[in-house]
């Protein structure tokens, strides 16, 4: 209830005023509607008497004049109310994509990408129509049932008793598979979670797949998967051929009850003929809401567990976020790095330090260079420095100030770096480059110095050349190159290199490695 209310407050009430305005036009509806039957029972009476064609002609007028503004107000009622479900889907996709970009990578080292990818994608409809076609569903259902039920009433109240037991017992019926299905609505979509997951992975290394020949391996996981998602959803349907039979019975005992009992009261004049026809309208009216109640239910219950999962996600806060009072620094020429006994160890295995007791001052204008073998920690001093983990206090300085205490955005953009697997997007090489907006003498300029000139004449398109997926149709060469470039194409104080020229020839490593230390060179003191 909490989670709900806290969602509500933040995402739904900005839109109160089209809830307002589409329940009144529901509520029009509903009352037109209501009112319908109510001259069908006239005008029976009136052909029944024979002698008031008046009357008669009255009802007909008047019910085509309510029948055209049943279908503008209904109209009107769901424009309303199907908005705002779209605006809280767009909403919570921003939120969530602004998050997803701010997490830290332990974050991404414990949630798998296929489940984010669910809860971003599949769970966000269920929310949407939670809001939308679940908060109209619910206000029509009670209007209907309140206008409905008075009327009914008006015209004999013990009648309308008689009428409403079977659906009192529908209803018993219909709550008690609500429960049900809660708890299968969350176990299919976390098995929809898993099923994309393994999709997502094994598209992604179709190619190591394919080369391992284990494509009956990954067949078979995905098999499994697959079922596991197919039995709860089956389970999830049966819960609904339940409940659905159940809500129909209840509406065919409700017009057997009509006629057992207000058959022989027309026949005694207690009621009118009219009044009997009126009387199975409303009770159509009733069920039409009524039958879709076993849907709507199950929309609120996926909706709910969406909801728990996709703010499960939006909750995640980062490991050491900034501090209250950053400290905000311009970029220019400062003293430079000093590792002061830097010690690290990951989140996940917190007895291990990957770095023990390092000691090291880099003045400003300087390189340096960190050699040691595979696993000695070289990517893991990047990721403090670029503050993908955080350092302890007091461990590492940025011109004499301790880097947790700098403002995070402001650090960054002082920065370029090049990782060791850099990432292409599926886009053209330019754009891989520019990372935003740059100037096309930028990126040229930058491409020289990256030595990316030469290839860039033998690709089709050149900087125009689309890249594929992670850069597939690039070699792992002029991968690094075009990472290189993005790096250098942008403002920086410190630039940080990561194993950058390991797929490069001899001549082209050469050729970086001066062009770098000129880089080094021009920049002041």
């Amino acid at each position: 209830m909490t989670l709900m209310l806290s969602f509500v407050r933040r995402y739904v009430m900005p839109f109160w005023l089209w809830f307002v305005a589409g329940s009144f036009f529901l509520f029009i509806t509903n009352y037109l509607a209501v009112q319908i039957p109510i001259q069908l029972a006239k005008a029976i009476d009136a052909i029944r008497v024979g002698n008031q064609p008046q009357t008669l002609y009255y009802a007909i007028v008047t019910i085509a004049i309510m029948g055209a503004l049943v279908i503008i107000v209904r109209t009107l009622s769901r424009v309303l109310f199907f908005t705002p479900g779209r605006l809280v889907e767009y909403q919570l996709k921003n939120d969530m994509f602004d998050k997803l970009l701010r997490l830290q990578p332990s974050f991404y080292s414990e949630w798998q990408t296929g489940d984010i990818v669910s809860r971003t994608a599949n769970d966000m409809t269920f929310v949407r129509v939670m809001v939308g076609f679940g908060t109209l569903q619910v206000i029509n259902i009670t209007t209907a049932l309140l206008l409905a039920g008075t009327q009914m009433l008006l015209l004999s109240p013990w009648l309308t008793l008689l009428i409403l037991l079977p659906l009192g017992v529908g209803m018993i019926v219909v709550n008690v598979g609500i429960r049900r299905l809660f708890d299968l609505s969350r176990q299919s979509q976390e098995e929809m979670s898993s099923l994309s997951e393994h999709i997502l992975a094994s598209l992604q290394g179709v190619q190591t797949i394919q080369g391992f020949n284990a494509q009956e391996a990954f067949h078979t996981r995905f098999l499994k998967r697959n079922k596991d998602y197919m039995t709860t959803n089956l389970k999830l349907v049966n819960v609904r051929v339940i409940t659905l039979p159940v809500l129909a019975l209840s509406g065919a005992m409700c017009i057997w009850v009509l006629l057992a009992f207000g058959g022989p009261m027309a026949i005694r004049k207690e009621i009118s003929v009219g009044q009997l026809v009126a009387f199975t309208s409303y009770i159509a009216l009733l069920l039409m809401p009524l039958r879709s109640l076993g849907w709507l239910m199950s929309v609120f219950q996926r909706g709910r567990t969406s909801l728990e999962r996709v703010m499960e996600l939006l909750d995640v806060e980062p490991e050491r976020p900034d501090l209250p009072d950053p400290i905000h620094t311009q970029p220019g020429k400062g003293p430079g790095f000093r590792f002061k006994h830097l010690s690290f160890a990951y989140p996940d295995d917190p007895d291990n330090p990957v770095l023990h007791d390092i000691d090291v001052e880099l003045p400003a204008g300087k390189m340096i260079g960190v050699f040691g073998r595979t696993g000695s920690g070289k990517t893991t001093l990047l990721r403090l420095l670029s503050r993908a983990y955080n350092a302890q206090p007091e461990q590492l300085f940025v011109d004499d100030i301790d880097i947790t205490k700098l403002h995070l955005d402001e650090w960054r953009k002082r920065m370029s770096v090049v990782t060791q697997s850099p990432f292409l997007f599926s886009d053209d090489i330019a754009t891989n480059i520019a990372m935003g907006e740059r100037p096309r003498e930028e990126i040229e300029q930058a491409i020289d110095s990256a030595a990316l000139r030469r290839d860039l004449e033998s690709l089709p398109d050149g900087l125009d050349t689309i890249v594929g997926e992670r850069g597939i149709m690039l070699s792992g060469g002029q991968r690094q190159r075009v990472a290189l470039a993005r790096a250098l194409c942008r403002p920086f104080d410190f630039l940080i290199l990561d194993d950058v020229l390991s797929a490069v020839d001899h001549q082209t490593e050469h050729t970086l490695i001066e062009t770098i230390k000129q880089i080094g060179h021009s920049r002041p003191e």
